[in-house]
């Protein structure tokens, strides 16, 4: 999954990391210039995965197999699976521009 999602987004003129784990990502010489990341739930530690979203310190995109019945935190958007391509670029975009950073367009981390 993590390749096609990194494909679709690329197509729409973003710039993406592809990563197996969060901690590879916050790792990367790229994060500083991430606009977000993309996470699948099912690369998180199910006991320190809230934790993990928060230390992320970036908006987050979380991949869910099912609608969460807890809130997710401030600035996580959580999209179900099966995953619709058009949710996810107008979730990434709708974060790029609340970002109000002249040509962030395109900077994502992909950690899936």
């Amino acid at each position: 999954m993590r390749r096609s999602l990194k494909f679709a987004l690329e197509a729409e003129a973003f710039a993406v990391d592809a990563y197996e784990r969060l901690d590879a990502a916050r790792r990367s010489r790229r994060f500083q210039e991430a606009i977000c990341a993309v996470v699948d739930e099912d690369g998180l530690d199910r006991g320190g995965a809230a934790a993990a979203l928060k230390r992320f310190a970036k908006p987050v995109i979380l991949l869910v197999d099912r609608s969460p019945s807890c809130a997710a935190h401030d600035e996580t958007a959580v999209l179900v699976k099966p995953l619709h391509l058009d949710a996810l670029i107008r979730t990434v975009r709708e974060m790029t521009h609340a970002a109000h950073r002249p040509g962030a367009e395109g900077a994502v981390l992909d950690p899936i």
